[in-house]
């Protein structure tokens, strides 16, 4: 099962209760809850995936990303937590303020899939902007939501990422000494798989990054990334709309190339 988000652009020409109601009209068989910036959907990994691509190519004001946590998750239930933002949900409204220059920038801009999809890191870690523009031309972002996804599923551990396993911390041992501070130690070992997988970068300056991505683990990850000597591509994330569509224009150039 895979779970996604579904962010709406500020200045999108729909809002979310339409979204939801165009993804039940597309015959989607799962979950689809509304939410204040958009929609999540819960289902079979190809049928999520198909809708997802759809949509896209329907509305260039629309983003989309995994993410970790089951619809209706009470782990991460704002009832049950006594309040507080959903996990998640501080990236996404940081994003948010950037994406109608990336809709625009993408508005006239059509992608052409790639026949050898890559495998391609981004940082941050949990970037929705990133994630989707790699989608779009058929690599696969390498992303925490989709560690995490895997360990919620797994019914050994309680209250996953907070409960980090012993071979997450044996695996975080490979980038840093026993010195190192644990909550650091105890990501790298999560995102191991991700940095042994990586085929490609694509690395953007976010003034802000939240959650699992604290400013060591990105200065980390960005070593982690040059060491492993992989193609990459280092951009500023756009505050116009002329810097948005260079920002689009190099990274589509960046990833038509690889392979």
């Amino acid at each position: 099962m895979k779970v996604r988000y579904f962010v709406l652009s500020p200045d999108a020409g729909i809002n979310p209760e339409e979204l939801v109601f165009r993804i039940m009209e597309s015959g989607f068989q799962g979950i689809v809850k509304e939410t204040c910036f958009g929609a999540i959907v819960e289902g079979e990994d190809e049928e999520v995936d198909k809708l997802a691509e759809g949509l896209r190519e329907e509305y260039y004001y629309l983003f989309s990303k995994e993410r970790g946590y089951p619809v209706g998750d009470k782990r991460i239930c704002r009832a049950q937590r006594g309040g507080g933002a959903r996990t998640g949900f501080y990236q996404i409204e940081y994003e948010s303020e950037f994406l109608p220059f990336i809709s625009e920038a993408l508005k006239d801009l059509k992608f052409e899939k790639v026949r050898s999809p890559k495998k391609v890191i981004v940082h941050p870690i949990n970037s929705l902007i990133l994630s989707d523009l790699i989608e779009r031309i058929g690599h696969k972002p390498l992303t925490m939501m989709s560690e995490i996804g895997k360990l919620v599923r797994d019914p050994e551990i309680d209250a996953p990422p907070r409960n980090i396993t012993t071979e997450d911390v044996i695996r975080g041992l490979k980038y840093g000494s026993i010195e190192m501070p644990s909550g650091i130690r105890g990501r790298l070992g999560v995102w191991d798989e991700l940095i042994e997988e990586a085929e490609a970068g694509l690395i953007a300056n976010y003034e802000y990054a939240f959650g699992c991505a604290g400013c060591t683990h990105n200065d980390v990850l960005i070593y982690l990334i040059k060491a492993k000597k992989i193609p990459y591509v280092w951009l500023n994330l756009p505050k116009t709309p002329e810097e948005a569509k260079e920002f689009v224009g190099k990274i589509y150039e960046f990833l038509s190339t690889l392979g």
